[in-house]
């Protein structure tokens, strides 16, 4: 089979199947997140390969067929690149599958501090959950104002259990994103003070001063949220009305447009502000990083009535705020570093 020549046309029908079954792989993820499938293989030691019946050992599971079925989740797996599989011959010339981590799939294991990309999918699940994207296009407005009577901002706020796992994604996502930043953007050793506009619990700011000791911290985000964040050297709490990193494709053009000349008011001359947003090609393209970008939008538009940007709509934002030079300076995990500068 491996030699079988297939023609376009037998390859465009194969990917028109393929998204019909796509809403298959959110179930699979969720699935191995909630028993624990990354975290087991993880535990096994690097480069380990485990068959699905040394996984299913592992699960509070006596059904028999289990591991038939965990060996059809975790192929699935293996397709998206989150697992690594090899074959093994058995005595009775059946084969064994063996899976193991790879790249991407290790972004699903908890650091020293229980941190995943886990706890983001938990987000992003939570956000869309009974949204209606065709409601979005016909009839537009606020789908999330329009079910439960609120902003999503009130709807977040209104429930505790849903503000921590907000804050839960938002910290995990923001522990490996700054993680990387630090090692790639030095635009942060020549600043003094940092103000995180939505920074949660101060995670971010955190590594930023871990890396750059000489920087004063102010960590910004709702009073609720702040109240029980934890002390770190240099970072200040401030309770007030803000909430969520990655801000400005939380809005539309005119919020985003006074939130930046807020922004610029309130920075000196020769002052930056530091936008980590994901940026999208002016054209579809079929990578892996249009992909979530284009994802991102859809979760936006849905939620937030907000969108993700081009590099030329960001800047054409920093124009009508008055900022005089703008500039893409570097990129993480699906997350371009803008700069847009103050002078007077």
């Amino acid at each position: 089979m491996e030699n079988y020549k297939h023609g376009e046309d037998q390859e465009a029908g194969a990917l028109a199947l393929a998204a019909c079954v796509s809403h298959i792989f959110p179930m699979a993820l969720d699935a191995a997140i909630q028993l624990d499938l990354f975290e087991i293989i993880a535990r096994a030691g690097a480069g380990a390969l485990l068959s699905p019946s040394d996984i299913a050992s592992q699960l509070p599971t006596s059904h028999d067929g289990a591991a038939a079925v965990l060996d059809s989740l975790l192929r699935l797996l293996a397709t998206h690149s989150l697992l690594t599989c090899s074959v093994s011959k058995l005595e009775d010339g059946g084969i064994e599958r063996r899976y193991g981590l790879a790249p991407a799939g290790k972004f699903f294991v908890g650091d020293e501090n229980g941190v995943s990309f886990a706890q983001l999918r938990a987000v992003t699940s939570q956000c869309v959950r009974g949204l209606s994207l065709k409601d979005a296009i016909l009839e537009g407005g606020n789908l999330t104002e329009r079910i439960h009577g609120k902003s999503n901002y009130e709807f977040v706020v209104s429930d505790p259990e849903i503000i921590r796992v907000m804050c839960d994604g938002m910290k995990a996502y923001s522990t490996v994103f700054m993680r990387e930043v630090v090692k790639v953007y030095d635009g942060f050793s020549s600043l003094g003070l940092i103000v995180d506009v939505g920074g949660c619990t101060g995670t971010t700011l955190a590594i930023i001063i871990a890396e750059y000791p000489h920087i004063k911290g102010i960590n910004f985000d709702l009073p609720q949220v702040v109240q029980n964040a934890p002390s770190y050297n240099g970072v200040e709490h401030i309770g007030g009305d803000m909430f969520i990193e990655c801000i400005l494709h939380n809005w539309n053009d005119e919020k985003c447009i006074e939130l930046l000349k807020n922004c610029y008011e309130a920075l000196p001359d020769k002052g930056k502000l530091i936008v980590m947003d994901p940026i999208l090609p002016s054209i579809p393209q079929t990578d892996i990083h249009t992909k979530y970008t284009s994802g991102m939008d859809i979760i936006q538009l849905m939620t937030l009535e907000g969108k993700e940007r081009t590099k030329d709509e960001f800047e054409a934002l920093g124009t009508k705020a008055r900022f005089t030079e703008f500039k893409v300076v570097g990129y993480v995990y699906g997350i371009w570093i803008m700069e847009f500068v103050k002078s007077v």
